[in-house]
């Protein structure tokens, strides 16, 4: 597959298209270590693993890149000297605060993946904070299967609007109305 894309690249480069203006997503020492990769609005995402195995969202800018390759750095995408950004809660920068992992117990900061197929399947994004327009995202309406850490409440409608339903588990498929409907969403309470 890695192939292909690079193919992708090239053929593109080749025809005088940018190189942040790719549609799939670019080839690079990233792709061994990060998933469901896409391409929107000239940034890559993707869920890249650190040093730990956990999985985390990121993006980087492709134009600032170039030619350069692009690779995983604990978690974190870069191109030479750029540095990409973590993404939480749907808006690019910072860290994620106060995640507890392991076996220690305290306070874990909930977090929702979405999924833009059934079983955690297709283009993902996690969240570890409310959105309130997913309108901003590539996960508008597009929403079908999702992994929850706490307790989130989704609605159909920006704002917090329209139907709402608590989820308090994986959902391998949703059903009736939230199916491809979800345009907030939001952590309700701690755990």
């Amino acid at each position: 597959m890695s192939i292909l894309l690079g193919a992708a690249l090239v053929a593109a480069m080749a025809s005088g298209q940018d190189y942040a203006q790719q549609r799939v997503a670019p080839r690079g020492g990233y792709a061994q270590s990060c998933s469901e990769a896409y391409v929107n609005r000239g940034r890559l995402y993707a869920d890249c693993r650190d040093t730990r195995g956990q999985l985390r969202g990121t993006s980087i800018e492709l134009a600032r890149c170039g030619g350069e390759e692009i690779n995983n750095d604990n978690g974190l995408l870069v191109c030479g000297r750029v540095r990409g950004d973590y993404e939480t809660g749907g808006r690019p920068g910072g860290d994620r605060p106060g995640w507890g992992g392991g076996n220690g117990g305290g306070w874990r900061q909930p977090s929702i993946t979405v999924y833009d197929q059934p079983n955690f399947r297709g283009s993902s994004r996690e969240f570890t904070s409310e959105d309130r327009n997913l309108g901003r995202t590539p996960f508008n309406d597009r929403v079908v299967s999702v992994r929850v850490q706490g307790r989130w409440e989704v609605c159909t409608d920006a704002e917090f609007r329209g139907r709402c339903r608590v989820i308090d588990g994986d959902v391998r498929r949703l059903d009736g109305v939230f199916s491809r409907s979800i345009s907030s969403l939001r952590p309700v309470g701690r755990y």
